[in-house]
C-alpha cells in the first residue's frame, strides 16, 4: 500500500511539474518515470532525459524554451546530450548542439563523454554530428579510454565506421588506456576483425603489449577468436610472444582451443609436445579433484603419450587408478614413477600405502627404505613404516616410529 501511495505521489508531482514548465504535457515522460522507479540507471532522470532517450526533439525544445538547462544532470551525472548519444537520438543531439550543450560533459560513473556513449552503442551518425560540432575525438574517460578505444572494443561493423569518423577528426589510433591496452589489443580481444585490419593499415604496432605483457595475438587467443588469430599471423604477429611466461600456444592448449593451437603451430609456434602434455596434466588434476576418475585417467594417459618420461604423470594416473579400485594398475604406475624419478617421494608413499592397505608389509618397508634414507624426518613415511612394523608384529619398533611421527606433527600417529 505504501509503495502504491509513493508512486501516486511521484506521478502527481511529475504532472504538476510538467504543467508548470512544459505546456506540451509530456504524458509519455510521466509514464516512463513511473515505470522506471526501480531502475538504478534512471535514478534522477527528468522529463528532459526521457525525451532525449526517445529522440523527441519537440519535447526537448519545449523543455529548454521553458528554462531547463541543456546540461541538466541525472543522479549518475548524465546530461541530456549524454543520454541522446547513448540512445542514438540524432535529432535531439542536433537540437542540443544548437542550444550549446556542453560537448565534453562527463557522467559521474565512467567519465564518458557523449562521443564515448555513441561509440559504446554503435551510433555513427551521432558520432559524426558530435565531431562536426567540435567534440574532442581523443577525450579520455576515467580509465584513459578514448571513444576510438571503446569503438575497437565493441565488435560491431558500425563501430568501424565510427573509427573512420574519429580518425578523420584527429583521433590517435594507437592511444592506450591506463593498462596500456591499445585499440588494436582490444579489437583482438573482442574479435573485431574489420577493426583490426583498419587499425593495422593505420600503422598500429602489432607487437604492442599491455601491462600484463599480452599482445594483440595473445588476446585473440584468450578470446578464442580463430579468424582474428589467422589475420594477425598473416600480418606478421609473433606466434611465440609470451605473457607472464605463458606462450600463446600454451594458453590455447590449456583452454582446449585446438584449432587455434594448430594454426599457431602451422605459423611457427614451438613447444607443442611440452605444452600439450602440461595442459593434459591440468585437465587431469581438475578431473581428479572433481572425482571424475575415469576422465582423469584418460587425461593423464594423454600426457604420458606425449611425454613418456614424466614421473608425475604416472604418479597422478596411479592415484586415479587407486581411486577407481584398480590396485594392480595403480601399483604399476607408482613403480614406473619411481623408476623414472627415484626421488619422487609422493610415488614412494603412495606405493607403500597401497602395500600397507593390502597387508603386504614387507613390500611396504622395501618401498619406504629409500625414501626414509633421503628424508629421515618424513612423518608420513614414518607413520607408514610404523603401520608396517605393527602389521608384522614388531610392536616395539612400531611404537618408536609412531612416536617419532607424532613428534614431527603428524596427528594420526599420536596415541598409537
Amino acid at each position: 500500500m505504501k509503495t502504491i501511495f509513493a508512486i501516486v505521489v511521484i506521478a502527481v508531482a511529475g504532472i504538476v511539474t510538467a504543467l508548470a514548465v512544459d505546456p506540451y504535457r509530456d504524458i509519455a515522460c510521466l509514464v516512463s518515470r513511473t515505470a522506471d522507479l526501480v531502475r538504478e540507471q534512471h535514478v534522477g532522470w527528468q522529463c528532459l532525459h526521457y525525451a532525449a532517450a526517445r529522440d523527441d526533439s519537440h519535447a526537448v525544445s519545449v523543455a529548454l524554451d521553458n528554462g531547463l538547462s541543456t546540461n541538466l544532470r541525472t543522479a549518475q551525472g548524465q546530461t541530456p546530450l549524454n543520454v541522446a548519444a547513448e540512445y542514438g537520438s540524432l535529432r535531439v543531439v542536433r537540437v542540443l548542439i544548437n542550444r550549446h550543450a556542453e560537448l565534453e560533459a562527463r557522467d559521474g560513473r565512467n567519465g564518458f563523454t557523449a562521443l564515448h556513449w555513441a561509440a559504446q552503442n554503435y551510433h555513427p551518425a551521432v558520432a559524426r554530428a558530435l565531431v562536426g560540432a567540435g567534440a574532442k575525438p581523443d577525450a579520455a574517460n576515467k580509465w584513459e579510454q578514448t571513444p576510438l578505444w571503446i569503438a575497437a572494443w565493441q565488435p560491431d561493423q558500425r563501430n568501424t565506421e565510427i573509427a573512420h569518423i574519429l580518425v578523420a577528426a584527429g583521433a590517435d589510433p594507437t592511444r592506450p588506456d591506463h593498462e596500456h591496452n591499445t585499440p588494436l589489443i582490444m579489437a583482438a580481444r573482442s574479435g573485431h576483425r574489420p577493426m583490426i585490419g583498419y587499425l593495422l593499415d593505420l600503422g598500429a604496432n602489432i607487437e604492442a603489449r599491455n601491462n600484463h605483457g599480452r599482445t594483440a595475438l595473445f588476446q585473440a587467443v584468450v578470446g578464442g577468436h580463430h579468424d582474428v588469430v589467422r589475420v594477425l599471423l598473416a600480418r606478421g604477429a609473433d606466434p611465440q610472444a609470451k605473457a607472464a611466461g605463458v606462450a600463446p600456444l600454451a594458453y590455447a592448449l590449456d583452454h582446449e582451443e585446438r584449432d587455434i593451437a594448430e594454426l599457431l603451430v602451422a605459423n611457427g609456434a614451438s613447444g607443442y609436445t611440452r605444452y600439450a602434455a602440461a595442459a593434459a596434466m591440468k585437465r587431469g588434476r581438475r578431473a581428479f579433484s572433481d572425482a571424475r576418475f575415469d576422465q582423469a585417467i584418460n587425461e593423464f594417459s594423454a600426457a604420458i603419450a606425449l611425454r613418456s618420461s614424466s614421473a608425475e604423470a604416472y604418479y597422478r594416473r596411479g592415484q586415479a587408478f587407486a581411486a577407481r579400485g584398480k590396485r594392480a594398475e595403480a601399483e604399476q604406475d607408482y613403480r614406473q614413477a619411481q623408476t623414472l624419478n627415484p626421488a619422487h617421494a609422493e610415488a614412494q608413499e603412495a606405493l607403500a600405502r597401497l602395500y600397507v592397505d593390502e597387508g603386504r608389509y614387507e613390500r611396504a618397508i622395501n618401498a619406504l627404505e629409500p625414501l626414509l634414507e633421503n628424508q629421515p624426518d618424513n612423518p608420513r613415511a614414518l607413520f607408514l613404516l610404523a603401520e608396517s612394523r605393527n602389521g608384522l608384529g614388531e610392536s616395539s619398533q612400531a611404537h618408536s616410529h609412531f612416536a617419532r611421527a607424532c613428534t614431527l606433527g603428524f596427528q594420526p600417529a599420536c596415541g598409537r
